[in-house]
């Protein structure tokens, strides 16, 4: 399969952590974030997905919707492509072989990075010891 990338792909993509932590403005996340010099930060829909989730699961504070809803009108989300499908079945498949596992979604957003040919930013132990060859993985 060939990959082309072109203009508007990701440079940093956020996993879900991160980008939660950026919502709620912490420090260490922001000084990341600065320090990076990124000129493009985006998440997966799988991340869109997550975060939407865990806000319906704080139904009882509106205000978790509303600052999930105002962090998705700042970034840019990528929709999940056949190019992602491709790489998950491949990493989990390679994973497997190798006696690696992390989560599910983890996988799937770190896939979707690969694709994009974007760097993943994430502090997750299990996606780190996936080993993605090509990815490249930064911690903010």
């Amino acid at each position: 399969m060939t990959r082309c990338h072109g203009a508007g792909v990701a440079e940093f993509l956020l996993d879900t952590e991160i980008a939660s932590r950026l919502m709620r403005a912490e420090r260490r996340a922001l000084t990341g974030l600065r320090r990076s010099g990124a000129k493009s930060v985006s998440i997966s829909s799988i991340t869109m997905a997550e975060l939407l989730y865990g806000a319906r699961l704080r139904d009882d504070n509106p205000s978790v919707m509303a600052s999930v809803r105002a962090f998705l009108t700042r970034i840019s989300v990528h929709a999940w492509d056949e190019e992602a499908a491709e790489a998950h079945a491949r990493i989990r498949v390679c994973a497997k072989r190798l006696g690696r596992n992390a989560g599910a979604f983890d996988i799937m957003i770190a896939a979707h990075a690969e694709a994009l040919g974007a760097t993943l930013v994430t502090s997750d132990a299990a996606v780190k010891n996936l080993k993605i060859e090509g990815l490249k993985i930064v911690s903010w």
